[in-house]
Parts: structure tokens; sequence; C-alpha cells
């Protein structure tokens, strides 16, 4: 794998996407794109874009490389044709449209980021706010100024990448090879789908001694302090719940999950005061049910995003199951083309279908 673009890698390893976006470039460069953005007038949908983080993909090689949704290069292209196409809009706007107070703008966007790492601040907020473009970070809100390890999939990742041992020998899993760089991220993706399995605190310590066991990691925690968010929340940015520990809501008690969203939503509003945004929740890993939504909806929150893809019909059919667009490195065309609603469609099952199965 060394010496490989990122390119040569998304086309090796994920074909369907690279397929879908050759077919996007041909129809930006023979211009139906930019027509089909223009003849829409509605007002009746909103895309909900999703990323995590903006960074080069080798920029820290201890952080788990698939949390990287695009590099800054593409970013700004993505955002510059979000200002020349769509209409950004806040989350005070969506939440205006939803209760009926105000009907959303044609081609209306909202731009989204999970976990609130710092390569937020340093790569996407400065383009946001060149373009003028509003934006939603969800952050759980345990992690800012707390000392700590950092995301349990970043620790997972470096101990895969750092250990000497040729293969893994775990009474759970069993035995999983390590050999290359492509066994490694396959083991990966193998022990992330276990752990999501399990209940929280249980998947927590199982993690803990297997990473002890692979390799010394050093601290990753990378996510932004209350300053940070305070200063970014002064100027413009929406600071929302990503609950408060990270957990999977699914894999909580519901007396675990009660605690964990009630004191993600007094956190924010302690921390931020009068730029405390509506309360709205991404739901971590996407993870939710109908037992979670009524959680959600007793703990006092407005809307909440979950996991499925798509474009959302504006009054929202469920506030607390808004669906998002996740981006998962395409390039610009294949960017614009996943916001029409047709396409949209087909990369849930082309796309995204298949790489959830492969992440």
């Amino acid at each position: 794998m060394a010496g490989r673009s990122l390119g040569d890698r998304q086309r090796s390893e994920y074909p369907v996407k690279a397929l879908a976006g050759r077919a996007a470039e041909v129809l930006a460069r023979c211009g139906l794109l930019t027509a089909l953005e223009a003849a829409d007038r509605g007002t009746d949908r909103v895309r909900v874009v999703a990323y995590h983080r903006v960074d080069e993909y080798d920029a820290e090689p201890d952080l788990d490389p698939g949390l990287i949704s695009a590099s800054p290069a593409d970013f700004r292209d993505q955002m510059e044709a979000i200002a020349h196409h769509y209409t950004a809009i806040s989350i005070e706007q969506l939440a205006a449209a939803h209760r009926g107070e105000t009907p959303l703008p044609p081609r209306a966007v909202l731009l989204t980021f999970d976990d609130g790492y710092q390569d937020f601040e340093a790569q996407a907020w400065p383009i946001l706010r060149e373009l003028g473009l509003p934006a939603v970070l969800f952050v759980p809100t345990s992690f800012p100024d707390v000392a700590g390890p950092g995301f349990w999939w970043d620790r997972l990742h470096a101990a895969l990448m750092r250990t000497d041992e040729p293969r893994l020998d775990d009474p759970i899993v069993g035995r999983i090879e390590l050999e290359g760089h492509e066994a490694r991220r396959g083991a990966h993706r193998i022990l992330r789908t276990h752990a999501k399995s399990m209940p929280h605190a249980e998947a927590m310590a199982w993690l803990d001694g297997l990473i002890e066991g692979l390799a010394e990691v050093p601290s990753l925690h990378r996510v932004l302090g209350w300053d940070a968010l305070r200063r970014l929340a002064s100027e413009g940015l929406s600071v929302c719940s990503h609950g408060s520990i990270h957990a999977l809501c699914t894999r909580l008690s519901k007396e675990d999950l009660s605690v964990d969203l009630v004191e993600s939503k007094l956190r924010i509003e302690a921390e931020l005061g009068a730029a405390a945004p509506p309360a709205v929740i991404a739901y971590p890993a996407s993870a939710s049910n109908s037992t979670v939504r009524e959680a959600v909806r007793e703990a006092g929150y407005e809307m909440a995003f979950g996991g499925r893809r798509g474009i959302d019909h504006m009054p929202l059919d469920d506030p607390f199951e808004i669906m998002r667009l996740p981006v998962h490195r395409y390039g610009t065309a294949l960017f614009r083309a996943q916001l029409r609603p047709v396409v949209s469609g087909l990369g849930r099952v082309l796309i995204d279908g298949r790489e959830r199965r492969r992440a």
C-alpha cells in the first residue's frame, strides 16, 4: 500500500463508488448536473450532508483514516458547489421550518459534522466562514477538556497498525491474521463491527484489553475544547449534541441512555449559554430505534438525525429520524449528484449499502 494515492486506494477498494464517480463526472461535463440544479425551485426538501473529518489522508497516521470524509481541497470544491448551486441553512432555520414558522429556501442544504475533531476548526471552518456557509458540529459532550485516550476506533486502528503481532487470537472473535496493511484494515472492520454489537460498557472493557495486548498507543484525544467550541459558536457555528460518551444509543440500558441524553443537553446549554442552538442530536454511529427515539423526545430534544440515507421532505415525516447524506471521500461531481433525490436513493442501495458492510 505504500506510495499509493488516496484516489488509487478508492478505485481499488470501492469500485462501485469509482464507477459512480465517473458517471457523475460525465453528467457534470455535459452540463446536465448544473441544469438539474438550476431547475430545482422546490422548497419542500432538505438535504442534510454529514461529514466526520476533513483532513489529508495521511495527516495523522494513528487516527482511523476511515473517518476522513474529504481532503481540504475536495472539501473546498464541495463547499463552493454548495455556495453556487444551493442554499446552506442553519439548524435554527430547519427548526423554524419544522415548526411551520417559515418555509425553507429553494435547494436547502444543512451541513453537519460529527465528533468534534480538531481538524474541523483547522480545515473545515475557515472554508465555511470564507464562503459564508452555516454549519452544525455534533460533539460528544464528555470529551472536551477531559484528558483521555481518545475515541476507541482511533485507538484500535493505531494498535493494529503499530503491533508486531502477525495475528490476533481473541476468545470472542477468534483468530485474525494481521500480515499486511489490508489484513489489518480488515481486522479493524471485524473488531469494530463486533464492538458495536455489544453492550457499551462490555465493548469498551473488551477493546481496552485487546488494544493493550496489541501495542502501546499514545493518547489520541483530538476533540475540541469548550473554549474553542464557544469561540466557534460566537462566529456562527451551531454546537449540538452527539450524546455524552459517544455510546451507541441502542447499546445502553434505558436508564443509562436517559442519563447520557440529559447530561449532554444540559452540558451544551451550560457551556454555551445564549449561544446554545435548538436542542438537537445526531445519534452516535447513527444507531437508533423506536425506544431510542422516544427517549430522545422525553429528554427534551426537538429533532434528531438518524442513520437513514436520503433527502427529507418538509414537514418532516419523523423529526427524530431525519435523513442525512454521508460523504465518503466523494469527488465533487459525485458529491453534487448525491444531492439530487433520484441519485441519493440509488446511492443508498449501490454505494452506501455495500460500503457500510465493508466499513
